[in-house]
């Protein structure tokens, strides 16, 4: 290993609260300033499901990787990825992950599966490909606008842009296997590629089974949104966490068409400039619309709502999340 300005053995431990500031140098300057892992890495250490790991030169912490136990105990999913930039190239995120891999067997014997989700066309991309098998993969819409914007200045203004003629977006009251089923419709076919065959959504880059009990234990920590028309059923799930640029805004819609995307984000936008009105808003969209309709969806963020794309990379033009599952 080459000498990065530390001695020592790499060793691997679980991270506690006073790890927090380490964690942070690590991991400045990522996401173009909308992080989730300031906002996130207190709450993570708390929860029982979720289990931070670090690597650790003499007393340097040069890699992070957090995971989560999920579907009742059976799969988990890396919630992070880390490796110090002086520090990348030397192996540490592969040692970090067989150290999980291990404690999770050892650990949780009832999980036998893990997944992973990345920004597609990435080298963690192309690395999860020779390990894991690809499920599919969703679009993702990344927007940003300040508080002066004009209808940040008059949230009712959106109003007037709503011209789909659909009822209103309400709280998701029932969620049961009917109203999974009807969302089902919405998701690419290659989405119910896991082991059991059940289809898979993205909440916030965490890939969930689409079942009743799921969105239950969602409705605890977002807010479920549906609107129903002509026999047909949407979804929206939305959440907000402070990052270094603003709030960020995470919506992910599961809908049939652009008008029915349409209806959602401007229920969602209306109600975070509200609530967040004088700050920086970073809008984090999972789109379950067909391929052809994602032009609608960059235009109007663009052309309508004068919204500026967030540019994750140099490489990503329209950014795509793959999602891998495999056993453990």
């Amino acid at each position: 290993m080459a000498d990065n300005g530390a001695s020592g053995k790499l060793t691997i431990r679980l991270a506690s609260h006073g790890d927090y500031n380490a964690v942070m140098r690590i991991s400045e300057g990522i996401y173009a300033g909308t992080d989730y892992l300031p906002a996130k890495f207190h709450s993570w250490i708390d929860n029982p499901d979720v289990t931070v790991f670090l690597a650790t030169v003499g007393d340097q912490v040069v890699g992070l990787k957090a995971s989560k136990v999920m579907e009742s105990g059976t799969a988990f999913i890396t919630k992070a990825s880390r490796v110090a930039p002086n520090w990348t190239g030397q192996g540490i995120d592969r040692q970090l992950s067989l150290h999980l891999d291990t404690w999770m067997r050892q650990n949780h014997p009832t999980v036998k599966y893990k997944r992973s989700v990345t920004m597609s066309d990435s080298p963690r991309a192309e690395s999860l490909k020779r390990k894991m098998n690809f499920i599919f993969n969703l679009p993702l819409a990344y927007y940003q606008c300040g508080p002066s914007l004009w209808w940040r200045q008059d949230p009712d203004q959106l109003v007037q842009l709503d011209t789909t003629g659909l009822p209103d977006v309400v709280p998701l009251q029932a969620a049961d296997d009917d109203f999974c089923t009807a969302v089902q419709k919405w998701l690419p076919a290659e989405a119910c590629g896991s082991h059991d065959g059940k289809p898979i959504i993205l909440v916030d880059w965490d890939p969930y089974t689409l079942s009743p009990a799921n969105l239950k234990h969602l409705q605890k920590q977002r807010a479920l949104f549906t609107l129903k028309h002509n026999g047909e059923s949407s979804l929206s799930i939305v959440a907000s966490n402070p990052a270094p640029l603003g709030t960020q805004l995470c919506i992910d819609i599961y809908a049939r068409d652009f008008p029915t995307w349409k209806k959602h984000v401007l229920k969602h936008l209306h109600d975070a400039s509200i609530r967040f009105k004088s700050d920086h808003i970073c809008a984090k969209m999972f789109v379950g619309l067909p391929e052809l309709e994602l032009d609608s969806v960059h235009d109007f963020c663009t052309d309508v709502l004068k919204m500026d794309k967030i540019k994750l990379s140099d490489r990503d033009t329209r950014i795509r999340a793959d999602v891998f599952e495999c056993e453990l």
